[in-house]
């Protein structure tokens, strides 16, 4: 029998025990605008992972935000924790 589900990425996993244990992560994240493509860094707390997007709190926006998982280049679990503002859903 084959399985053909497709496999979690480092990414998404990271993501997922982030916020399972409530840790901030610190995502470097693939932008494009008019004038091309750039990236950033800002730090977020996961809530939910979702049609290949990942619902995130940005500290930086102060407000909920979703990021497609295939523009987030590189995530790290940080020192910090936080309170969830809504249920977690990973």
């Amino acid at each position: 029998m084959n399985d053909l589900s497709i496999p979690m990425t480092t990414v998404e996993s990271t993501l997922r025990e982030a916020g399972r244990q409530h840790l901030k992560v610190r995502a470097r994240v693939r932008y494009s605008a008019e004038s091309g493509e750039t990236e950033y860094e800002r730090s977020y707390e996961p809530y939910a992972i979702e049609n290949g997007e990942v619902v995130v709190f940005s500290l930086f926006r102060n407000e909920f935000r979703t990021i497609p998982l295939a523009d987030i280049r590189k995530v790290e679990v940080t020192d910090g924790e936080f309170r969830p503002r809504r249920p977690i859903d990973l």
